[in-house]
């Protein structure tokens, strides 16, 4: 009797190790990234403005469509999608961004893979585009701009980045300091907007409007101050304004070279 169990609990254990595993179910991408069209773009930097974005982007894409090729392509439900907020009132902007988004899930078949294979052709000739209508229009000092605080404190944040069971990430491209001239507000030492003068007061912060956004990760990137000595105070009121709406992954990081930039963005999304 005792030699039977020895040879059953043996089969059992060969059984088990000899079982394939199964592979895990790849996490849905939902990757949004916000470009800030404002007088950041004229900047005296080397490389310039444009090129560090378009970069950062150009390995965005590649990170999306090493992610979605493969077996898993025909179930793919993965998203990219640059956009700019508030909306660009120039025209041009608004039918150049209709070419800065792919959803797997609206496509069948062979517009799958079609849609990957030519993404950079699509993306990067229309961003090139759009940042020579907004350097156009801010020579006229009219930059098309952007509103980081209120996309966050409105919930459009909610309506723009956020899907049910994928794996949210925000990568905003911004210089760190927050404005809109249309929307300034001020609560004691908080304020909607990063600015110099603000920085230099003591304990200085965001007004905080709102919560819950522990499913969301947010990377800011090219953050870029006007003095050595703000760099510091700029992300230290960026991420204390990430946690205090929830969000558990975010890291803010100043402009570098593209190849360290790299980097941090592989770092980040592994």
């Amino acid at each position: 009797m005792k030699t039977i169990l020895i040879l059953l609990l043996g089969i059992f254990l060969f059984s088990c190790k000899s079982e394939p595993k199964k592979d895990k179910e790849q996490e849905t991408l939902n990757i949004s990234i916000f470009l800030d069209l404002s007088d950041r773009l004229e900047r005296q930097l080397s490389p310039d403005q444009m090129s560090r974005d378009t970069t950062i982007i150009s390995y965005l894409c590649d990170y999306f469509k090493n992610q979605t090729l493969g077996p898993q392509i025909l179930n793919s439900r993965n998203n990219i999608r640059i956009f700019f907020y508030p909306t660009p009132n120039d025209p041009k902007i608004a039918t150049l961004a209709q070419n800065l988004s792919i959803d797997m899930a609206s496509l069948n078949g062979i517009d799958k893979r079609t849609a990957l294979e030519n993404m950079k052709e699509n993306f990067l000739p229309s961003l090139s585009q759009i940042y020579s209508l907004a350097l156009e229009q801010g020579k006229k000092n009219n930059y098309p701009g952007c509103d980081i605080w209120d996309f966050f404190s409105h919930k459009k944040v909610d309506q723009l980045c956020l899907r049910s069971g994928a794996r949210n990430i925000l990568i905003i491209l911004t210089d760190g300091y927050l404005y809109h001239a249309n929307n300034m507000q001020q609560s004691g030492n908080a304020f909607s907007y990063i600015s110099q003068k603000t920085l230099a007061l003591p304990h200085s912060s965001l007004i905080v409007k709102r919560q819950g956004l522990d499913n969301l990760e947010v990377l800011m990137l090219e953050v870029n101050p006007l003095a050595p000595k703000q760099r510091e105070p700029i992300i230290h009121v960026l991420e204390n304004w990430f946690k205090t709406m929830g969000v558990e992954k975010f890291l803010a990081v100043e402009t570098d070279l593209p190849s360290t930039t790299q980097t941090i963005i592989k770092n980040f999304l592994d």
